[in-house]
């Protein structure tokens, strides 16, 4: 009895001590955050922080859709792990399960962050998909943005994400830059005003909540004017500049959006490498700006300070300046092994301080305690069902399209398009295609301007289409049962795969592919690298028929060709994701012995060998049109044209679309154009010879439907332009706030392009009157308050942009004739005036000095307000000491 009692006794106490024994304080959810990082890093060892710092692919923790705990136990160990890129959840139970398996086998049962892509929707499948970032700036809709990054963010953190790649804040003042697309525009006040709205929206009011997530604003920084309009080539502006013209944005960002992420950039600032800049990432961002998130490298930025800026003389070095500067975790720079190793070294040889690892991985876990994943680490099951695409995310996916839509010109009231015309014919290359634009929803299929049409006008018309002509000229594939091995045993050709850029050394890889068709997200196959490899493919092609016509290439990276032993195609410095032809006359039966070598450098890899057995026919189009009441020809771009690492160096329109619309113009039947594109492009013969224009821009999961609305009237359209359109390439630069010193003379070309920011036009008029100003005088750090009466003047309700410049008469440095410091999108019904006000506080009014400082400065200021830059009210007030 007296044994079974002190067992009791010692049970009892055993529990009481369990219950009565004090937590970790970092553990304590009601204690201030910065106290519970303090505390949690105090009890960790190098080897665990630095684990924090790095970033692991999510599909080292899955088997297709579903949680790997043996993959996972071989790449997590013990220490925890920092953040898990690309994983896309599919379900709660498999990042639940993750995320319990992360939290078990860490001592401190630190959870995972999730970061996934979301640059204009949460990018897995289902998702809702927004208009491509330029679009969304040509709505110069702060609210909108708001719902949209709200919807983006609410439907990441019910998978169990956390962390979200977006928004772009670069300034888009190079339209040949392929990313052009994923800016909100040329204008750095319009892209820190929506971006901040889209971060607020994401981000929400309390970032535990499940409807929130972290934003992380890119690329940082000055990354929007690249020379030539080369992906990653230097920006070459000093810091007045860079402080004055592109950072204002990011400051925004994180000190009135409160984003708490960035994503430093690949390319170089002045000399300096952006992710190894440490006046950039801790001057300017930490001491500065009092920034507390964290800076993931752009994929490939440690790397290339070594590789392509050639500021280090190893990997090793480049992640010690990384790391020195700024940058707290990378992205697949290196292997996660190789990183951490390195910056352990580093610590213990001195080059590298416990303050740097202490604030890179300190940050990631402020992240962590800040969403609340210590107290919550997993998803509702339920979430996904209840708020995934829902009818609420559709509709604003509806709105952002049609508020996106610019309405360039309107002949003799062209547009609205009568729904009782008896046949329509659509026609173009982006007339029945899903065109979503870079960092898009996967296998998401857009609703098209053919089906949109057809889904406005019902029964009432017969709607038609035809293709005219491919967007690029592909030709065709080359069908295996024409290619040939070396030794002609087999259908295909020989392909060798070697680890480095210079087809050298031993192949890790030898196969037979059938096809040279390959779009490779990672390694093309076993043991062969992510980047940094390259192939050599032999054989011979053999035709069953005679043409007249090409062979041709295209690849990202390097490519070049050899027929008959003589080299006929060499991109090798760089390719193209056009098709690079070189003419060749095929005789039937006739072998042509062929070899091709790639090298890949980086984000990707394509590689497809075609041939033109077809030549464009234009006929059926032409057919069409003239028996059509109206031809709308939609024309444009596809990612394969804009996207990341798809630069140009003509904003022509690609291919033969300029001759199909100039065949259906000349017609006689009436014509529509609609462009759906990611970059200003130069059409003047449109400009000149089509009445109607619009600009659609890559308009989201609803744009088909966005466009019909706004070509039938059923919405008037009210976007405008975020960009300027150029007349040629030849005029470039050409954003609106040049300094005045920035005088275009050409012999043979306009000084004026061929639209201009804030165009956009509407289906009815506006007349501005009243235009006032609470004061003519103010001080240094005052403040004056600016108001109009706008009313609609004609026939349809509809949103007006009421934009306000001003201008900065005389300033010690130079400063625009105009610069835009406030604009507000408002609903006018016919008749109604709408009284508009603004208020330009010393944040607007100030500038960097010539002993860079940023001041308000004594002088004259003038004030104009209107519907674009062109036609305002003036109004004169100045600034005293």
């Amino acid at each position: 009895m007296k044994k079974i009692t002190l067992n009791i006794i010692a049970i009892l106490g055993l529990i009481t001590l369990g219950f009565s024994q004090e937590k970790y304080p970092y553990q304590n959810e009601k204690s201030p955050t910065e106290d519970r990082v303090s505390d949690l890093l105090s009890r960790m060892s190098l080897e665990e922080k630095v684990r924090q710092m790095d970033m692991y692919k999510g599909e080292y923790f899955k088997n297709d859709e579903d949680f790997s705990k043996a993959k996972t136990a071989k790449r997590l160990g013990d220490l925890g792990i920092g953040a898990i890129h690309d994983i896309y959840p599919r379900s709660a139970k498999m990042i639940n399960e993750l995320q319990k398996n992360v939290i078990k086998s860490n001592r401190w049962e630190i959870p995972a962050l999730i970061m996934c892509e979301m640059l204009h929707g949460y990018l897995d499948e289902g998702s809702t998909a927004f208009p491509m970032n330029i679009g969304l700036g040509a709505t110069w809709d702060t609210k909108l943005l708001k719902k949209v990054g709200s919807v983006i963010g609410t439907e990441a953190r019910a998978h169990g994400v956390h962390f979200g790649l977006g928004p772009n804040l670069d300034l888009g003042r190079e339209p040949r830059w392929g990313r052009v697309a994923e800016t909100f525009g040329e204008d750095i006040y319009l892209v820190g005003e929506l971006g901040v709205a889209m971060i607020q929206g994401m981000q929400g009011d309390d970032l535990t909540s499940d409807r929130s997530i972290i934003a992380e604003p890119k690329h940082f920084a000055v990354h929007g004017v690249p020379e030539a309009g080369g992906n990653s080539s230097p920006v070459l502006i000093g810091e007045r500049a860079a402080r004055e013209d592109f950072l204002p944005s990011f400051e925004k960002a994180f000190k009135k959006g409160g984003a708490l992420g960035t994503m430093c950039a690949y390319s170089e600032l002045d000399g300096i490498p952006c992710a190894a800049n440490h006046w950039l990432l801790t001057d300017v961002l930490r001491d500065e700006w009092g920034f507390k998130g964290i800076v993931v490298s752009d994929l490939g930025a440690v790397k290339y300070i070594q590789t392509t800026h050639h500021v280090a003389g190893s990997p090793k070095e480049s992640i010690e300046q990384a790391v020195s500067a700024g940058v707290d975790m990378q992205f697949y720079d290196f292997s996660n092994e190789f990183w951490q190793k390195s910056i352990i070294e580093l610590v213990n040889e001195g080059k590298l301080s416990m303050e740097d690892i202490d604030r890179a991985a300190g940050g990631v876990l402020r992240l962590k305690f800040l969403l609340g994943l210590f107290e919550n680490p997993y998803t509702d099951k339920n979430l996904i069902k209840e708020r995934f695409h829902s009818l609420e995310n559709q509709a604003v996916a509806l709105e952002a399209g049609r508020k996106s839509i610019v309405l360039l010109k309107n002949q003799n009231n062209t547009l609205p398009l009568d729904k009782n015309l008896k046949t329509i014919a659509v026609i173009g290359p982006n007339a029945n295609a899903s065109r979503l634009g870079g960092y898009s929803v996967k296998n998401k299929v857009a609703t098209t301007v053919f089906e949109g049409i057809k889904q406005v006008v019902g029964d009432k018309a017969n709607v038609v289409y035809e293709e005219g002509v491919s967007l690029i000229v592909k030709g065709q594939i080359i069908p295996s049962e024409f290619l040939f091995t070396p030794d002609e045993s087999s259908n295909g050709l020989k392909g060798e795969y070697f680890n480095d850029r210079n087809v050298e050394g031993e192949p890790v890889l030898t196969r037979i592919d059938n096809e040279l068709e390959f779009d490779w997200p990672w390694s093309p196959g076993n043991g062969v690298n992510d980047d940094d490899f390259s192939i050599r493919w032999t054989g011979f092609i053999k035709s069953e028929k005679s043409f007249d016509g090409w062979l041709g290439l295209s690849s990202d990276d390097g490519i070049r060709m050899w027929v008959d032993d003589q080299l006929v195609i060499d991109n090798w410095t760089k390719g193209s994701t056009n098709m690079v032809t070189t003419p060749k006359k095929i005789e039937a039966g006739k072998k042509y012995k062929v070899r091709i070598e790639m090298w890949e450098g980086g984000w990707g890899a394509r590689a497809h060998l075609r041939w033109n057995l077809e030549k464009v026919n234009f006929q059926p189009a032409i057919d069409l049109a003239k028996k059509a009441d109206v031809a709308v020809v939609v024309l444009g771009e596809s990612r394969e044209l804009v996207e990341e690492n798809r630069d140009v160096a003509t904003l022509d329109l690609h291919g033969m679309q300029q001759e199909l619309i100039e065949a259906i113009q000349q017609t006689g039947t009436p014509v529509v154009c609609v462009l759906l594109n990611g970059r200003p492009l130069s059409v003047n013969w449109i400009n000149e010879n089509i009445p109607a224009v619009l600009e659609a821009w890559f308009p989201g999961e609803a744009g088909g439907k966005a466009v019909a609305d706004v070509l039938f009237g059923d919405y008037n359209p009210g976007g405008r332009l975020p960009i300027s359109f150029p007349k040629s390439v030849g005029q470039l630069p050409i954003y609106y706030n040049q300094k005045p010193s920035a005088i275009h003379r050409y012999v043979s070309e306009s000084e004026n392009p061929l639209y201009t920011f804030g165009d956009g036009l509407s289906y009815t008029t506006f007349k501005y009157s009243n235009l006032a100003l609470s004061t003519t005088e103010i001080s240094i750090d005052g403040s004056v308050k600016v108001s109009v009466d706008v009313k609609n003047t004609g026939n349809y309700d509809g949103d007006e942009v009421v934009q306000l410049y001003i201008n900065d008469v005389t300033s010690s440095v130079t400063t625009p004739r105009k610069t835009l410091k406030g604009f507000e999108r408002v609903f006018i019904k016919k008749g109604e005036t709408k009284h508009i006000e603004f208020v330009l506080t010393p944040e607007e009014l100030a500038l960097w000095n010539r002993d860079m400082k940023r001041v308000v400065e004594p002088g004259e200021f003038y004030v104009m307000v209107g519907g674009n830059s062109r036609d305002v009210l003036n109004a004169k007030f100045v600034v005293v000491k």
